[in-house]
This record gives structure tokens, C-alpha cells and sequence, in this order.
């Protein structure tokens, strides 16, 4: 007898072991998907180990029910990876397997609910209706059932719990792949190239319409019918490969029947196929050649091409328009040459369309897309090229990362400054640390690429550990755009309460009458409230922390939300005493508003938002960024998803709405932020002849980042914001952690906090003393989504002591948590706090 260990997608991070049928025992092998009883029905699991032993007697082992693949889903790179993933984010290993496979490629579970043939007929109401329906329409889903009974599905599930304890109804589980092959006629050619090309010139060489007198088949066809079969066959000896026949038909707009005629002749042959659906089919790009790189471009190349660099992370640090994609496309063919291939990472699925054609047009149908808005059959297929080998090129965001790629090579991470890169759901993980772990374990280069690197990747190529390569110009010698900072005090001095300056009216105004194009930024990355003056730009800061604090409408309390500090407000400015204090992000807008007002003061004009709202339908992303780049949108308006990326060479104004809003959120990393978006953003102007202009509009013209975003100046910023985070050893000279619980129970969220707090205090002082405890708190973002919020932060240099620290309570939970009264939930290195 032999055995498997399986790992399930669950919050527990255990194992399961099982006997391994002999009818299975040659296909159940690591990284495997199973079909194996869990919690009363069967559940998809991952193979990760075969063991010949076990504690637990044979006898008591349930057995595997059924294999899912012919073929690993999962490589051994993969499940070590995953391993990996999961020690350090403190997740389950299921979890992480299941995070690293797109949904599209696993299988669905579905329930159905019958009546069995004999039965007692219950007495209550709802019961009856669904036994009712159950006569009238036969089995039927959970949702389904809700559908009709109008109830949700949390709530009808006690009921069916009931029916079939009493033995009225089964519960029917069944496995289905979400999504599967599809198959379509493709054409491809039936004999020799030479013979096709001696047919093709027989068809047109105007002898009213003869084919081949070679041919055995050969008659006299009338001559519209002879140039379609010239056409058709030219377009098949062109390509090379079979190509699908509706596809075909319509390029040469003609009928099956021609086809036919062909094949019958013997000049094609018509067989069934996988069809790949290509999310990017729609997309003809033209093919381009390696550019001339400029002297700073080639020296960071020549050093991605050096030796013994295996397992080397680069940060190519690059201002914005410096070239970065061409270097990465040039570092990629060498690798692409020796057989390996390639991972890209982008911070936005809005970027993958735009980045994608430009790696198609330097590499062809090698490149294969992987995110989240495309459908369950293009995921499909996608993963199933690159897992092929078909496409050796993968792009995509954070997910991408896990891509089953042959034989890694090279991964680059695009804006690697970017919070998109980690994840706000269970397994937390940050691609950037995934990649360094996966390029470790292949053996490859890592590129990190970024005008604003984060102070982590900077601090380590500061140290060494990172090779820092550095393009500190513009290509083709344009200049960075001007940047102008406008005090919005002095604006309201002058009576001017819009939330236009009359700098950035008239900018607009310019652009317009030029037929240039704009961008308005909206910095809405947080919704905290704090205290500022609006007379001299002064912030109330907690002493301790040296974060913003958040005023409380309910109390009338500043609170610092890390180390959980209180006091009152001041009546006047601490620095100039005046009584112009305002409590900023009550009276907050968005981009909505923004939008209203520009077509209020630009009526004539194209205006389009680009943010989450606008982009939710399916390829709306590529729609906008088409609309903009053919110049049919004047002014686009956006959030951070604007600043991410974007090359339009006609936009030639960048306006920012208010600077301010992420600077003072209570959160360490708000300086970082703020600096990272308001460079990025005005990066997006003036990136090819016409020199572009940034207007930025605040209430703190004079803090450090406001000023070293006006001159492009990254190291500047560095120095200050590094400096200043290690009076209070944030990271990068620290790690840190969150630990947050929620509820919808303020007090038992509370009393669970304390509890906690309790025992991280007794860990603390008897295993962990590295480990710094600040909390618990309420939340900066104290309630959402109706549940309650409290907070712990933990600091230490060594994260092991932190992920140690944790694994305890995770093993010792209070009952609260243990009875999912109150979620708990860590998030080791988070991007933000909040």
C-alpha cells in the first residue's frame, strides 16, 4: 500500500494523507490534482508528496477517489515555491496552490439537490416550497433553488441541511472543469509547397480560368471562382500553419462550398482542431526591429549580458521615458535565443494590452497574456500554451508570477514600486518577494525596472545586494516636463474656491485650442480624516510614530492609529496660530466630480474617466487607452491608474487635483506614496517632441515631497524619507507585520483584541524580545463594510521572529476567533497599514 499527502484550499495549514488506489498508483505523483474525501464530500486537493509510510493505520485511511491530470499541474518548481509562500506569509499550503493556478484551469464544484423517491413531507413553510419545486422542476442547485424560493443561498442552506437529515432530500456533488478545449475546422494545405505555388500560377495566368493540367482533378472552372482559389491556397502556402476555416473564409469572403471544392480536388485537407482564443486576436501590430540603444541604455545592457550573474537581482532605475522596455526587450532575445523563456510582470491590468503589443511586435505569437478580466476559456488556453511551451513569453500582473513556464530564464517586474504587486486577499503574498524566490529556485536573473523604486530595492542596491543600473535621461535627449507647484492657499485667498487654479484652467484651455491632449490626476487613495491648517500647510503628527493622526468625529479625538495615542484637538495652528484648521477627507471628491466640473468649464471638449468605476465591463481598459491613443478623448481622468505606464506621445499636460490626500494618511509609507504617484503621473507628459508641462496642486507646496517631485529628483527624496524612517526603524531597517481583527461586534472585537494582546505580550517576553508590539488600536479605516476594526503593528529586524511570533497565536487562538465571531488577520510586509 502506498500513500499520498494532499493539501486543500483551507485556512489550517495541515496535510492529509490517503491511500493511493493501485488502479491510480502510476498517475498520482507531486503536483497532481485528486478528487479525495474532505468534510463529508469529495474536494479537488494537490498532490505534494508520495510517502511509503504512515502513522495513522491503513485500514483508517480513506482512499484517493479519483485523478484530475495525466500530467502534474504542478511542477516541482511550483510546489516548493508554494511551500515557500506559505511559511512565510503564515497561509496554508492549499491556499497558495490554489492562488498559483487561474480558477479557469481547476475544476468547479457544483451541488445539486434531489428528492429521493420516498419520503415524509416536512411541515414548514419554506421546506415545503422547496420540495414543491423540487417535484415541479426536478434537481436543482443551491442558487437556483434560492432563485426561485427569493432567499439567499446562506440562508436556504439550514433548510436543505434539514431536509436531508430527514432523509426528504440528497445532496448531489459533482466536479466539472470550469472550462474546456474548444474545437473548430481549421485548413491547411494537402500537398508540396511547390506543387501549390505551380497551381496558384496556373490559377492566374489568365487561361480563362484552367487549374493544374497536372492534376488528375483539373477542369475548367469559371475565373471569379479560379482567383478565389488562388487566393485561398497563396494565404495557407503564407502562413504556413492550418488556419481556421471560418477565419479563412472571411478574409477571402467566400463560402465553405469553395473550400470544399478544394479539398476535394486534393489541394487542402479540413480537419478539427483546438481553437486558441486569443484575447489579443483583435489586435493587428505591426512587427518592429531592435532600436539603437543611447550610451547609458548600453551600459545597462552590457551588464544584464555579463557573466556569472545567474541568479542577480537588477534595479534598473530609470526616469520616466528613459527606455526601460526597449532594454528589457533586448536582455529578453539573448535569453529567448537559448531556449528559455520569459515572465513580465505590470502593475495594472490596464498596462497588460499596451505592453503586450509592444512585446508582440518585437516577438510574435510567443507571447501569451494571463489576467484576471479575461473570460474562463481564454485563461484556459493561455495557461495551457505557456504550459505547452507554445508561448515562452508570458505578461501579466502579480498573478502572473506563477506562470508554468518552460524552463525560466529571465523575470522582470515593471514599476516595481507598485502596492498593485501584493495581494489584499489570503495568501498576502508581494510578487516581487515571489519572484525573488522563484528566480532563486530557477537559477535566473531578476529585473526590477521603475522611475521610483521602492526604499526597499533602493536600500538594497545602496548595499550591494541588488546591481543597480541606472538610465538618468530621457531617450532621444527630451527634456523632463516642467513641473509647476501651485499653493491652493493662495487660491483661496484670491477667492477662488474651484478646484481648478487659474494656472491649471488656463493650461487646459491652451492644450485644447492646440488640440493637444491632458490628464487630470486624482490622488483618492485614502479616505482617512485628518487635521491640517490651511493657512501655513501645518499636519498634526502623533510624537510617537511619527504618522498623521486621525480625527474622530464621534469623540472629537485625534487618535494615532499605530500606537493607539490620544488627545485633543488644538482650537488654533500649533506653528502660526491661526484658526483655519480644517479636518480634511469629510468634505472629499472624486472623479465624478472631477468630470462634472471640467465639462462645466470645458463644454465643448472629449471627456473620459479612466478608473474602477469606468473599467468594470470586459476590455473597457483597451477600449479607453485605444480612444485616447487614436486622440478621439481630450482629457482623461484618473486615479493611480493613470500613472502606471502609460505612453501617449500627445499628451502634453498633466494636472494634479490635490497632491495632499495620501501625504497625510496615518501611515508610514505615506511620503513614499505620494512621491512614487505624483512622479509617475507627471511622467506621462511631454514623452515625445513637444515638451510637456505638470501642474500640481497642494496645500503643503514645502514638504520634501512635494519639492523633489517638482524636480524629478529620486535620490533627494531618498535620502530625506530614509533618514527619517530610521528614528522609528521602519522599513526598510525593519520588517513589520499587521495583525488586524474585525467583527461586526465592536465589543467582542475588542475583548479579542485584548485577549490577543495578552498573549503576544507573555510570547514577547519569554521567546521573542527583538519583536516590537504596537496595539492594539482601532483601525485607521476603523469600520468597514459594517464590521469593526482593531489593529496591532509588529516591528522587528529578523521577520522569522515576527512570522514565530504569530504562528503562536495561530496555533493558541481565543475562542472569539476560533468561532469565527471575529476574523483575524495577518499581513506580513504590508504596503500600507491601514
Amino acid at each position: 500500500m502506498s500513500y499520498a499527502n494532499v493539501a486543500f484550499p483551507i485556512s489550517v495549514n495541515q496535510l492529509f494523507t490517503y491511500s493511493v488506489p493501485q488502479h491510480l498508483d502510476a498517475v498520482v505523483q507531486p503536483g497532481v490534482r485528486v478528487l479525495a474525501s474532505f468534510h463529508q464530500s469529495n474536494q479537488e486537493g494537490v498532490v505534494v508528496e508520495r510517502v511509503d509510510e504512515t502513522d495513522v493505520e491503513s485500514e483508517k485511511l480513506k482512499k484517493i477517489s479519483d485523478c484530475l491530470d495525466a500530467e502534474p499541474t504542478y511542477s516541482e518548481e511550483l510546489l516548493e515555491l508554494t511551500k515557500w509562500m506559505a511559511d512565510y506569509y503564515l497561509s496554508s499550503w492549499g491556499n497558495a496552490l490554489f492562488c498559483a493556478v487561474p480558477a479557469a484551469v481547476r475544476n468547479q464544484k457544483q451541488q445539486l439537490i434531489q428528492l429521493r423517491s420516498e419520503y415524509i413531507a416536512p411541515t414548514g413553510k419554506v421546506q415545503k416550497q422547496i420540495v414543491t419545486l423540487l417535484e415541479t422542476e426536478g434537481a436543482l442547485s443551491p442558487h437556483q433553488l434560492a432563485h426561485h424560493i427569493n432567499r439567499s443561498p446562506a440562508k436556504l442552506r439550514p433548510q436543505i441541511t434539514a431536509l436531508q437529515k430527514n432523509g426528504v432530500v440528497d445532496v448531489k456533488v459533482t466536479h466539472k472543469p470550469k472550462a474546456t478545449a474548444q474545437f473548430t475546422n481549421v485548413t491547411s494545405l494537402a500537398l508540396p509547397p511547390a506543387d501549390i505555388a505551380a497551381e496558384i500560377a496556373a490559377l492566374t495566368s489568365g487561361e480563362d480560368g484552367y487549374g493544374s493540367s497536372t492534376h488528375q482533378d483539373a477542369k475548367r472552372i469559371p475565373h471569379a471562382a479560379a482567383v478565389k482559389h488562388a487566393e485561398i491556397l497563396q494565404i495557407l502556402l503564407d502562413e504556413d500553419i492550418p488556419v481556421a476555416t471560418s477565419q479563412l473564409t472571411k478574409r477571402v469572403k467566400t463560402s465553405d462550398s469553395l473550400l470544399r471544392t478544394l479539398e476535394r480536388r486534393g489541394f487542402i485537407k479540413i480537419t478539427r482542431a483546438a481553437a486558441v482564443r486569443n484575447p489579443l486576436s483583435a489586435q493587428p501590430v505591426p512587427p518592429t526591429q531592435p532600436l539603437p540603444l543611447n550610451p547609458a541604455q548600453s551600459a545597462a545592457f552590457r551588464e544584464l549580458q555579463s557573466e556569472n550573474r545567474s541568479n542577480q537581482t537588477f534595479l534598473l532605475h530609470g526616469v520616466t521615458g528613459s527606455g526601460k522596455t526597449e532594454v528589457y526587450m533586448q536582455a529578453m532575445a539573448q535569453i529567448l535565443d537559448s531556449g528559455k523563456s520569459v515572465i513580465i510582470l505590470v502593475p495594472e491590468i490596464s498596462l497588460t494590452p499596451q505592453t503586450a503589443s509592444r512585446f508582440i511586435g518585437r516577438f510574435g505569437d510567443r507571447v501569451a497574456v494571463l489576467h484576471s478580466r479575461l473570460s474562463d476559456g481564454e485563461r484556459f488556453d493561455q495557461w495551457h500554451r505557456i504550459q505547452k511551451g507554445d508561448a515562452d513569453i508570458v505578461i501579466g500582473p502579480r498573478s502572473a508570477v506563477f506562470a508554468p513556464v518552460k524552463e525560466l530564464g529571465l523575470l522582470i517586474i515593471d514599476e516595481e514600486h507598485s502596492d498593485s504587486y501584493k495581494s489584499d486577499t489570503a495568501p498576502r503574498y508581494h510578487a516581487r518577494e515571489v519572484a525573488q524566490k522563484r528566480t532563486e529556485l530557477a537559477n535566473c536573473p531578476l529585473i526590477l525596472g521603475s522611475a521610483t523604486p521602492s526604499l526597499e530595492s533602493f536600500f538594497h542596491a545602496q548595499k550591494g545586494t541588488y546591481k543597480l543600473l541606472s538610465l538618468p535621461s530621457r531617450i532621444l535627449d527630451r527634456k523632463m516636463p516642467e513641473v509647476h507647484i501651485i499653493d491652493m492657499r493662495n487660491e483661496l485667498k484670491k477667492g477662488n474656491r474651484t478646484i481648478f487654479s487659474e494656472r491649471l484652467r488656463s493650461a487646459i484651455a491652451d492644450r485644447l485650442k492646440k488640440r493637444e491632449q491632458i490628464i487630470l490626476f486624482l490622488n483618492r487613495r485614502g479616505h482617512s480624516k485628518y487635521v491640517f491648517c490651511r493657512t501655513c500647510g501645518y499636519a498634526e503628527k502623533c510624537e510617537n510614530c511619527s504618522i498623521s493622526l486621525t480625527f474622530h468625529f464621534e469623540t472629537k479625538k485625534l487618535v494615532c492609529h499605530h500606537c493607539g495615542h490620544k488627545r485633543d484637538t488644538h482650537p488654533t495652528c500649533p506653528d502660526c496660530g491661526s484658526p483655519a484648521i480644517d479636518y480634511f477627507g469629510r468634505r472629499g471628491f472624486g472623479t465624478e466630480t472631477v468630470e462634472r466640473e471640467v465639462q462645466k468649464a470645458f463644454p465643448t471638449a472629449n471627456i473620459k474617466r479612466f478608473d474602477a468605476d469606468s473599467t468594470a465591463k470586459k476590455n473597457a481598459h483597451q477600449h479607453i487607452l485605444e480612444d485616447f491613443q487614436h486622440q478621439k478623448i481630450d482629457i482623461l481622468i484618473g486615479t493611480q491608474m493613470v500613472a502606471k505606464g502609460l505612453d501617449f506621445p500627445n499628451v502634453t499636460l498633466v494636472g494634479v487635483i490635490v497632491a495632499d490626500t495620501a501625504l497625510n494618511l496615518p501611515d508610514f509609507r505615506a511620503g513614499e506614496h505620494t512621491f512614487s504617484l505624483l512622479t509617475q503621473v507627471a511622467g506621462r507628459s511631454g514623452r515625445a517632441e513637444v515638451a510637456g508641462e505638470v501642474i500640481i496642486q497642494t496645500y503643503m507646496p514645502d514638504h520634501y515631497c512635494i519639492s523633489a517631485a517638482q524636480t524629478h529628483d529620486y535620490v533627494g527624496f531618498y535620502e530625506q524619507e530614509v533618514e527619517a524612517r530610521s528614528v522609528f526603524e521602519y522599513p526598510p531597517f525593519s520588517h513589520v507585520a499587521t495583525l488586524l481583527l474585525r467583527g461586526k461586534n465592536e465589543n467582542e472585537v475588542i475583548d479579542a483584541a485584548n485577549t490577543v494582546s495578552g498573549h503576544l505580550k507573555i510570547w514577547q517576553t519569554d521567546e521573542f524580545p527583538e519583536v516590537i508590539i504596537l496595539g492594539p488600536a482601532p483601525a485607521p479605516l476603523s469600520k468597514i463594510d459594517g464590521k469593526f476594526r482593531w489593529r496591532f503593528l509588529l516591528r522587528s529586524k529578523n521577520v522569522e521572529k515576527i512570522s514565530q511570533l504569530l504562528q503562536c497565536l495561530n496555533d493558541d487562538l481565543p475562542p472569539a476567533i476560533k468561532s469565527n465571531a471575529v476574523e483575524c488577520v495577518i499581513d506580513i510586509d504590508p504596503t500600507n497599514t491601514l
